[in-house]
């Protein structure tokens, strides 16, 4: 009889389907008891004889992509609490080592930056996301597309988007007091106009409204079979081609050069790559969707979160503090500059203790690309390795008290902080190292604006009923909470 090969050099399937046969066989020879998914998988792998940290990947990672789908943070916590924290596990179909402690994710960075990170990446984010993006991208090709970041991210850029945020926050604000009503998909909607009007200087129509809405739900689809990645995909394409013609207009137009609000746009106008050339008019248009994607959705996340914390009469200290700060800008007149927002530290505070308390996304994942130690652990060639903030973020030892919400422990001097252990080992709400989240930085301001515009005209806000989250790509509240407002008197 014939043996089927694969193709040149590749091993026979006859000799590989004999070589599975027989790890089942020895599987349930070891006892009824066993994990026969990830004693088969260990040795598929080769992995029998080696020290992996201890956990479960399963024979191709299926169940365990499944179950962190359905409640990301659930996920981490549980297998914290069973193996530590450093475990293996399956991530998006892949073979991962996930690690919190400290020693780990110090010793993660003496190496990080010469990790890949494409291919950790699911398939459908790696599509959708482009080559042109960050995420996919290592040595000199992501460091040049990194140092125009802060061109459009940095201390000068917040600066020129602070008054255009605290102007649309506060008519935002105005318009759900009157109506005295506000959904959690009222907030998400307001933070992806804002960013559009930051990033290519307007809100486009409603159609492509829906098209980022579709993008990002296309991005963690379950494969490229799956309606959602299709949607998505039709979907950034109708954004890349309208945003070209856009960039190509205001700049024959000579707008681009002379209104301010095209800033962002501008600004990448004149960036170049790694060879030194001027970024192409698609690349442009490229940069726009992906940084309005990203950042509007971290942007929304974070005003949802810390309102539903800071709403909590629990949190009653926490609010009044806000308030006075607010107080005391300008003589409560409202937030007009950037150092408006950078003068208020206990706001500030909020929105950091925002993400520890309720933690948006996992870190960011590389490829281990050769067999190598890691607290102590075998982490095997080809396994995924991701630093998660969620396991420090839920550390007793770092932060006492864990769940309380507590925002002093951001304040530096206070007592609180000094029984905190708040470093860049313990807090990374944006990931670390060479791929960590560039927005963050955005995500806290325009934060910082909406809770103090908003508790400054809102007396109470009570969510209708217990708050729900869409858990992928990133925790956020559902669309469908609703928040009753009591709007401030007079």
């Amino acid at each position: 009889m014939r043996r089927a090969v694969v193709s040149r050099g590749a091993t026979p399937v006859a000799v590989r389907g004999r070589r599975a046969r027989r790890a089942v066989a020895v599987a349930v020879a070891r006892g009824a008891s066993m994990d026969l998914g990830q004693a088969l998988g260990e040795r598929l792998r080769g992995e029998t004889r080696m020290n992996l940290p201890p956990g479960r990947v399963g024979a191709f990672g299926v169940r365990e992509t499944l179950d962190y789908l359905r409640d990301p943070n659930a996920f981490v916590a549980t297998r914290v609490a069973k193996y530590g924290p450093v475990f293996k596990t399956g991530f998006f179909f892949k073979p991962a080592v996930v690690f919190g402690s400290r020693d780990a994710v110090s010793e993660f960075k003496s190496f990080e930056s010469a990790l890949p990170a494409d291919e950790a990446l699911p398939e459908t984010f790696r599509e959708l996301h482009t080559a042109y993006g960050a995420l996919r991208q290592s040595g000199r090709e992501h460091k040049a597309t990194r140092a125009n970041f802060s061109k459009v991210l940095g201390r000068a850029a917040l600066a020129s988007y602070a008054p255009v945020v605290a102007e649309d926050v506060r008519a935002f604000v105005a318009e759900k007091a009157k109506e005295k009503t506000m959904r959690a998909g009222d907030i998400k909607r307001f933070a992806l106009e804002l960013l559009f009007e930051l990033f290519i200087g307007h809100v486009p129509d409603e159609r492509y409204i829906q098209a980022m809405y579709a993008y990002n739900a296309g991005l963690l689809s379950l494969g490229k079979f799956s309606a959602e990645y299709k949607k998505g995909k039709q979907a950034l394409e109708e954004l890349l081609t309208y945003i070209e013609a856009h960039y190509r207009d205001i700049k024959t137009s000579g707008a681009l050069e002379r209104d301010p609000k095209y800033f962002f746009l501008k600004q990448y106008s004149e960036a170049v790559d790694e060879n030194g050339a001027r970024f192409p008019d698609d690349r442009i248009a490229t940069t726009a969707v992906l940084m309005v994607w990203g950042s509007y959705i971290e942007a929304a996340a974070l005003m949802g979160h810390a309102l539903v914390l800071l709403g909590d009469a629990k949190n009653a200290h926490a609010l009044a503090e806000v308030r006075s700060e607010y107080k005391a800008t300008n003589g409560g007149s409202g937030i007009r500059s950037l150092e408006d927002v950078t003068s208020a530290k206990y706001t500030e505070a909020v929105a950091k203790e925002s993400l520890r308390v309720t933690p948006q996304t996992a870190g960011g994942l590389r490829v281990n690309p050769t067999n190598r130690k890691l607290a102590g652990y075998d982490v095997p060639a080809g396994y995924t390795l991701t630093a998660d903030p969620r396991i420090p973020f839920k550390d007793e030892a770092l932060f006492p008290d864990v769940d309380a919400f507590k925002p002093e422990r951001f304040i530096s001097g206070s007592a609180e902080s000094q029984r905190n252990v708040v470093t860049g080992d313990t807090y990374f709400p944006g990931g670390m190292g060479q791929h960590q989240c560039p927005g963050i930085s955005l995500a806290v301001v325009m934060t910082q604006i909406f809770l103090a515009e908003f508790s400054a005209a809102i007396d109470s806000w009570t969510p209708t009923s217990t708050p729900t989250y869409v858990q992928i790509p990133i925790v956020i509240l559902a669309d469908d909470c609703v928040f009753d407002l009591e709007p401030a008197t007079a």
